[in-house]
């Protein structure tokens, strides 16, 4: 495959970092270093800063530019998106589309109501979406799920509990799946619902409640959302009733995918090189021991090859095929790479210095370096976690038997 870029995409290249270099700086914020696990994600003054830039996005014809044209989109070419999510990626600038898991369920298997009602809105920026898969006994055994959806004429009530739902706090939608068919296969009988999680004056819907969910840092992260008879009509049912597990599994493919994560985890590599020439350890740069600059240099190899996984996603994405094995093999090597390789080789590098954290006066890099070799510990959960992309891989890349 040749991942060579048009010339039209190099000048576009040209336009984003022009842009970025105008519009972008993140401050004392690190909200985007780690995906959801980074120390200020529950920062309301961090997420505001965000959707400030993301309101200038929307308003240059970016945010949605690579939505086919009935969409409201421009169907940029694969090159064009991938250039403008590699750019933003390495500025560790906030994501630069709607959410690309709900956004490609509802596409693909929305109605048209469905589409109408969710796509301009998001185009706009204006819808929060939280997910509402894990449950306290259904993680990454997610088809063991058993909050109920009950119909009732020309609603789906729904009662249960949900877990790890990041950021739901600050959401007011969310994209649940429940179990509608309790009889039925456990891969089957569950149904895939948009639900609204927040009225107009930003009150919590009848029968829903959230108990939060905080890390060791005490940041609140994630929540219990807590469903008491919850009625949601069934317009907002995503794709069929009792056949959810496969529109849902349309969303992961796509959330699985790392398009600009490689380039973000290569943007703090340089940037930490950057900071490690000045920095002194005991008089002398941690550059100068010969065993951190090889390890810096097997890392950088490392970022190098996720960033060829990511190329070969997008470019299937880009020719209309929904990526399976490639996508979780790409979204894999990310949850590896941070947890496994980029935040230990700095944490080596920087030795007893990475005891200091964000915020620490003393700290390099005002203390992401410590604080994300913490955070990124966690990384064998998120998104269901390094053994099941590893086991999705095997299934549906290789066809092994389960």
């Amino acid at each position: 495959m040749d991942f060579r870029l048009s010339p039209s995409a190099e000048a576009f290249r040209e336009d984003v970092r022009a842009f970025l270099r105008e519009n972008w700086a993140p401050g004392d914020f690190d909200a985007h270093s780690i995906n959801v696990r980074s120390y200020d994600f529950d920062s309301a003054e961090s997420r505001q800063h965000d959707h400030e830039f993301i309101r200038k996005l929307v308003d240059n014809g970016w945010y949605t530019m690579h939505w086919p044209r009935e969409y409201g989109g421009q169907d940029a070419p694969f090159d064009h998106q991938f250039v403008y999510m590699e750019e933003l990626g390495y500025a560790d600038a906030p994501e630069g589309s709607p959410s690309a898991n709900i956004t490609g369920a509802i596409m693909i298997h929305g109605t048209d109501w469905l589409k109408e009602q969710f796509l301009p809105p998001m185009a706009r920026a204006e819808i929060d979406w939280a997910q509402g898969y894990s449950e306290p006994n259904a993680g990454t055994d997610l088809a063991s799920l058993q909050t109920r959806g009950v119909e009732d004429g020309d609603d789906i009530v729904v009662t249960g509990q949900k877990m790890w739902s990041s950021g739901s706090h600050f959401s007011n939608w969310y994209h649940i799946l429940v179990r509608t068919d309790p009889s039925a296969p456990k891969h089957r009988g569950i149904t895939y619902l948009a639900m609204q999680l927040t009225d107009e004056r930003g009150d919590w819907m009848p029968g829903i409640t959230l108990r939060p969910l905080y890390d060791f840092f005490g940041r609140r992260r994630w929540n219990e959302v807590f469903l008491d008879e919850v009625r949601v009509p069934k317009r907002y049912l995503i794709g069929e009733m009792n056949r959810g597990w496969y529109a849902a599994m349309t969303t992961l493919n796509f959330e699985r995918t790392g398009i600009d994560n490689a380039a973000r985890h290569i943007g703090i590599f340089d940037r930490f090189i950057a900071m490690a020439r000045d920095l002194r350890i005991s008089g002398e740069s941690p550059l100068a021991n010969g065993v951190t600059r090889h390890q810096l240099a097997d890392l950088r190899v490392t970022l190098e090859i996720d960033r060829m996984l990511a190329y070969r996603v997008a470019g299937m994405q880009a020719r209309g095929e929904v990526p399976q094995a490639e996508g979780a093999m790409s979204g894999w090597r990310t949850l590896h790479t941070s947890k496994y390789w980029i935040w230990p080789t700095f944490a080596r590098a920087l030795g007893p210095y990475t005891a200091l954290l964000k915020g620490e006066r003393r700290a390099p890099g005002n203390g992401i370096y410590g604080t994300n070799y913490m955070l990124s510990q966690n990384e064998s959960g998120g998104g269901g976690g390094i053994a099941l992309g590893a086991n999705i891989i095997a299934w549906r890349g290789l066809g092994l038997p389960r």
